[in-house]
C-alpha cells in the first residue's frame, strides 16, 4: 500500500526514532519543532512560544551536563528558579516576570506530552512543580496606615499629571478589589454612581465604598478633559496622561508601569529573593478584608473581587 505524503510525525515508528535521537544529542531543532508539531495536531489554538520555551530548557540541561534520561529530581523546579533570578540561559533580559515563568512551566507539561505522544516516557523521578510553584501566597492584607500613607502619597508623585489616575487605579484595586487588568477594561459608563459594573471574564457588578465612589466622581471631570484630547473620545473610564498618548486608554502595561515607578518613588523594594516588587496582591487582600469586615459573606466577596480561591475551605489566614 502506498503511503500517503505525510511529515515524518504522523508515523509513530519514525517519530519516536527522530525524538530519541533528538534527545540523546539535545537537538533543540527537532525538539522544538516536534513539541510544535503535536501541539498543532492536539490543540486548538496552540502557544506559538511552547517551542521557545522548551528550546530554553533543553540549552539549560546541556549547560548543566545533563544527559537523556538520567535528569535529576529538581531539574525542572532549579530551571524555573533560576529564570526568575536571573534569566534564561543565555538571555539578555535578566529576571523574568511569574508570568513568564508560568508561560515557561506549562510549555513543559506540553513537552511531556509531547515524548509520551512519541511513545517515550518522562522519567518518573522529575517532578514538574504545580502552578504558582516557589510563590509565596500572600494572604495578608496591606495595613490600614500603610494604604493611607499611599494615598497620601499619589499627592506628591511626579510628573503631577499622573497624579489623578494613579490614585484612581490604586482606589480600584486596593479598595473594591480589582485586577490591574479588569481595571484597565472598565468603560466611563461602568460607573453607575453606587455601584461598578467589571467587564472581562467574570463580569459582575460590585458595590462602591464612599471612598471609591468620591475618587471615581472626582475623576470624571479630569477624564472628560483628558478625553477631549482625541479626535474621538475613546469610552474607556482610565485614559493615560501621558505627553505621547494623552487622552488615550490607559492599557495593562502602561498601569503596570505608572505602578512600578509609584513604588519606587515611596521606597516599596523587592523582598529579599524576589526579583521584583509587586504589592497589588496585597492591595486586593486589604479590599477582601474590608468586604469580610463589613459582615459579608465569603461568597459574595469571592464573587465581587473575582478570588474565587477564597471560598476554599482554610484558604483565608488573616
Amino acid at each position: 500500500m502506498e503511503r500517503l505524503a505525510l511529515e515524518p510525525w504522523d508515523w509513530p515508528e519514525e517519530r519516536r526514532q527522530l525524538v530519541e535521537e533528538a534527545l540523546e544529542r539535545w537537538d533543540e531543532g527537532v525538539l522544538g519543532e516536534g513539541v510544535w508539531a503535536y501541539l498543532v495536531r492536539h490543540r486548538k489554538k496552540p502557544d506559538r512560544s511552547v517551542p521557545l520555551y522548551v528550546n530554553r530548557f533543553v540549552r539549560w540541561l546541556v549547560l548543566k551536563g545533563r544527559r537523556w534520561p538520567r535528569l535529576e529530581a529538581g531539574d525542572v523546579r532549579a530551571f524555573l528558579e533560576e529564570a526568575r533570578l536571573r534569566g534564561f540561559p543565555g538571555s539578555p533580559t535578566g529576571p523574568v516576570s511569574r508570568s513568564s515563568v508560568e508561560r515557561a512551566r506549562s510549555s513543559l507539561i506540553h513537552f511531556v506530552r509531547f515524548l509520551g505522544w512519541a511513545g517515550i516516557e518522562w522519567p518518573p523521578h522529575v517532578e514538574v512543580p504545580p502552578r504558582g510553584f516557589g510563590e509565596k501566597i500572600t494572604r495578608r492584607p496591606m495595613p490600614e496606615e500603610e494604604w493611607q500613607e499611599l494615598l497620601r502619597k499619589t499627592e506628591e508623585y511626579t510628573p503631577a499629571y499622573w497624579r489623578p489616575v494613579l490614585k484612581v487605579l490604586l482606589v480600584l484595586v486596593g479598595e473594591v478589589g480589582l485586577e490591574v487588568k479588569e481595571a484597565v477594561g472598565l468603560w466611563a459608563e461602568d460607573f453607575r454612581g453606587e455601584t461598578l459594573l467589571v467587564r472581562g471574564e467574570r463580569l459582575r457588578e460590585v458595590p462602591l465604598s464612599p471612598l471609591a465612589r468620591r475618587t471615581l466622581e472626582e475623576w470624571m471631570p479630569l477624564r472628560a478633559y483628558l478625553a477631549s484630547h482625541q479626535p474621538l473620545p475613546y469610552p474607556q473610564l482610565l485614559l493615560s496622561a501621558s505627553k505621547i498618548s494623552r487622552g488615550k486608554p490607559l492599557d495593562v502595561a502602561e498601569a503596570k508601569w505608572l505602578l512600578r515607578e509609584f513604588w519606587a518613588f515611596v521606597g516599596i523594594r523587592p523582598a529579599e529573593g524576589q526579583s521584583r516588587v509587586d504589592p497589588v496582591r496585597r492591595l486586593r487582600w486589604r479590599a477582601i478584608r474590608n468586604y469580610l469586615a463589613q459582615g459579608h459573606p465569603k461568597e459574595k466577596v469571592a464573587y465581587w473581587t473575582g478570588m474565587r480561591s477564597l471560598v476554599v475551605p482554610g484558604f483565608w489566614e488573616e
